[in-house]
């Protein structure tokens, strides 16, 4: 039984990208940026598709092998934009994932996860990226400096690195999505980087679906995001995330298969964002 708390509350993250990458060398870098050299990175087409005071909160459920057809529920994820703030003398919009374990899972394995992205209200990428972990006895925190004119990425005395044109992070690039045109049947390359690391990604955008979650049932355009390379990564399994097939392309379902079962972070409540404000 602990096991399966374990492996609940392990996934109580919400994760954009069901991807982890091997420790980058120079030359990993290297070929990761080489990949999306030639490539052409869509611009966003609906810059109103979400707003100030946008709130999604989602259930976290895992299903598991022998233990019954009830998925566990080990957490809530929240995403949220609280409000804009100025970063580094640019208007960013100030979104926040907040990931954590509740109820029998919170009490025996911790999970407390915070990723905060301020990203361009016009250009949508991001100027700064901060992440705090904590699972069970696990801590980490770091921040990440974007320097968007010259193409770096900079943790303060650990690492100056290039990377891409208007690169993404790994939460700024779920939001940068939500602003593209999606039609089944297209492939959008997305590049990000986390952590010293270059990554090319594809958004594989499947089909169109209706699904019924806790907050309601939505006509939606299910999206699959998968490495674009190779090599240099560790697939840890797939991901689907349904968006729902409007304006606002609002995520109300995430799917993540694992070896031992699936994930799924299912939508509660919502409210919608004030896109007034400019």
């Amino acid at each position: 039984m602990c096991k399966i708390i374990k492996i609940v509350a392990l996934m109580c993250t919400i994760s954009v990208l069901v991807i982890s990458a091997k420790i980058q060398s120079e030359e990993d870098r290297k070929k990761a940026l080489e990949a999306f050299e030639d490539v052409e990175i869509p611009k966003p087409v609906n810059v109103d598709a979400f707003g100030v005071g946008e709130y999604l909160n989602f259930g976290i459920y895992v299903a598991l092998p022998g233990v019954g057809k009830i998925p566990i529920k080990g957490g809530n994820g929240i995403l949220s934009i609280p409000t804009i703030v100025q970063r580094d003398g640019h208007l960013c919009y100030w979104i926040r994932s907040l990931a954590f374990s509740t109820g029998l899972v919170g009490q025996i394995y911790p999970v407390n996860d915070t990723l905060e992205s301020f990203v361009d209200v016009d250009s949508l990428f991001p100027w700064y990226f901060k992440k705090s972990v904590r699972e069970g006895n696990f801590r980490d925190r770091y921040e990440i400096k974007f320097d968007q004119e010259n193409n770096y990425a900079i943790r303060q005395d650990v690492f100056n690195v290039k990377t891409y044109h208007n690169v993404q992070d790994i939460l700024s690039a779920f939001y940068y999505v939500r602003t593209l045109e999606l039609q089944p049947g297209d492939t959008i390359p997305l590049p990000y980087h986390d952590h010293g690391g270059n990554y090319p990604i594809n958004v594989i955008v499947h089909c169109r679906d209706t699904v019924k979650v806790p907050a309601g049932e939505f006509a939606c355009i299910k999206i699959e995001p998968k490495i674009a390379t190779e090599g240099l990564f560790k697939k840890e399994g797939k991901m689907f995330v349904w968006l729902t097939d409007d304006k606002s392309k609002m995520p109300v379902k995430m799917v993540s298969k694992i070896p031992v079962g699936s994930v799924q972070a299912l939508l509660l409540e919502y409210i919608k964002g004030n896109i007034d404000w400019r």
